[in-house]
């Protein structure tokens, strides 16, 4: 009864998340559409990142159990081993950046970040948005999750990539093959996020992995998911003991 109880209360947390996701953009699609909108209604859109978040503490809160989920979302020590598994991805990206740039002949960091405040601005945004996904995407979902680990980080990975649907299409307006790549882009970089979670048991590490990614890697998303899928691949063989999964 209990785990009936807790997948019901899972699919109304998604489902309320969704929705109210998508309301924060309503605005913006109507004033697309040619509809006159008042400005105020605009800024909801800058509450789509929150919404999963504020949705997994209202939930906490009446549960009474708030004060249990954040202390084992920093339970765990960041090591040196997790902060060499960061500077590699951040390394990856970065060399992966300039190796577009030098293929088409242009210069990807420059023209994201054009001087030195706007990459710290960008870093300190980045950082911000990504605790607050993390907290419910890592923090809460993926610890209510019964399935086993690589089922509930494959889980979370997809349900993540939906929810950014609404903001590809009507924020950035792309195009049903930029929304396929970049879902398999979420989907590699919940897998990453999720075991080092899992691993590390502490969710900041996850928010500055989640940073990371969306700081240093610049190239088309095409190229993203060659350098990611290389990475998860030889961390798999580098990690995985003889005779055990690498993790169940």
């Amino acid at each position: 009864m209990s785990e009936y109880t807790n997948k019901l209360k899972l699919t109304l947390w998604v489902s309320a998340v969704y929705v109210l996701s998508f309301i924060c953009y309503v605005p913006a699609l109507l004033e697309q559409n040619g509809i006159i909108i008042p400005n105020g209604l605009l800024y909801l859109k800058y509450l789509y990142v929150c919404i999963p978040a504020m949705a997994a503490i209202f939930l906490l809160v009446c549960g009474q159990n708030i004060k249990v989920y954040f202390t084992r979302m920093f339970s765990g020590k960041i090591t040196v081993k997790y902060i060499l598994i960061w500077v590699i991805c951040m390394a990856a990206g970065i060399f992966g950046s300039y190796c577009y740039s030098f293929i088409v002949e242009t210069d990807v960091f420059k023209n994201t970040y054009p001087a030195v405040i706007s990459l710290l601005t960008s870093c300190i945004y980045l950082l911000v948005t990504a605790f607050v996904e993390e907290i419910a995407w890592r923090g809460f979902l993926l610890e209510q999750l019964p399935f086993k680990k690589i089922k509930s980080v494959l889980f979370v990975g997809a349900v993540w990539a939906v929810w950014h649907i609404p903001m590809w299409i009507i924020r950035n307006s792309l195009g049903m093959e930029q929304i396929v790549c970049l879902c398999i882009w979420t989907l590699l970089v919940s897998v990453v996020l999720g075991i080092t979670y899992y691993q590390c048991r502490n969710i900041l590490l996850a928010a500055i992995m989640h940073a990371t990614f969306n700081i240093c890697y610049l190239a088309p998303i095409q190229y993203n998911i060659v350098v990611l899928t290389v990475i998860i691949f030889v961390g798999i063989l580098l990690y995985k003991k003889p005779g055990k999964k690498f993790f169940t």
